[in-house]
């Protein structure tokens, strides 16, 4: 397997935006998301594993945190010779961005959290617990992924059996036909599959940074400007852990986008990325 660098829009020669995506979304669905920095910025994302080709996840036995993420993501900007960027990650990808950072910072110009797996300490001792035991397959997240459908024998009936699910909801029907879209592909039974394959994704639910408030402290060592940008409804960086984040990582800039959860980049993409357009403007970057 070898990592891609997907294109999302910009020209070529222009500062570099790396996105790196949620935890069982392609890139492609925050098109409509980043389509406004486009105009300033290259927007690029160099993506996980789950992304590389066909390749099965380890066993959970054998399974890495994700601090893999991270050297993945420094290994793709030497491969593809990119310097200088500016880290958008959301969910688990901004985990991945955040450990990336402290891991060579100068690589970085700004950092950009959208909503990042910063769980309540209680839930991350369950995690661990069910990872020291081998019993991934408990965590609820992990049971979803492996219960996924996978295959499907069309856009159109992926579309029509999302669209009333609690979970995109607040999408638009573009955002979702972007998901379907891009989120599939056809197979040689003519039937179309997940990209992103739900085995893969229960592999990342059930490995985890667990021991990630260790290190939030040292975020307020790195040198580039943060922003850290919550969803103000959301179940995975709630507002108790965005507060006590605020609280050990002061310099930084922290909003949310009110009224969304967790997946606010699909939901709302022009009202969160004006937030983040101001902000990059305030911090002389566009």
């Amino acid at each position: 397997m070898s990592q891609p660098l997907i294109e999302l829009g910009g020209d070529a020669n222009a500062p570099i935006i790396n996105l790196a995506p949620a935890n069982g979304f392609v890139p492609q669905t925050y098109l409509n998301f980043v389509q406004p920095f486009t105009q300033h910025f290259r927007v690029m994302s160099l993506p996980p594993r789950a992304l590389w080709g066909d390749g099965a996840p380890p066993a959970f036995e054998d399974s890495e945190d994700w601090g893999h993420l991270a050297n993945d993501l420094l290994a793709g900007m030497n491969k593809y010779g990119i310097e200088q960027v500016i880290g958008f990650g959301h969910s688990f990808g901004g985990i991945a961005t955040l450990l990336a950072a402290l891991k060579e910072p100068e690589r970085f110009k700004a950092l950009v959290l959208l909503d990042p797996t910063i769980l309540p300490p209680n839930i991350l001792q369950l995690i661990e617990l069910a990872v020291q035991h081998n019993q991934q397959s408990q965590i609820p997240l992990v049971a979803g992924a492996q219960r996924r459908r996978t295959d499907y024998k069309s856009i159109e009936e992926l579309f029509d059996h999302l669209r009333p699910k609690s979970l995109f909801s607040d999408w638009s029907d573009e955002a979702l036909r972007l998901y379907v879209e891009h989120g599939t592909k056809l197979t040689d039974e003519d039937t179309r599959t997940l990209t992103w394959s739900a085995a893969w994704e229960a592999y990342y639910f059930g490995t985890g940074y667990t021991t990630i408030w260790d290190i939030v402290p040292q975020f307020a060592e790195l040198p580039m400007p943060i922003l850290f940008l919550a969803g103000g409804d959301s179940d995975t960086y709630t507002p108790e852990s965005a507060a006590k984040v605020a609280e050990l990582v002061p310099n930084a800039t922290h909003q949310a986008v009110e009224g969304y959860g967790h997946l606010f980049p699909q939901a709302a993409p022009q009202k969160s990325a004006k937030i983040i357009m101001d902000w990059l403007v305030a911090q002389s970057l566009v």
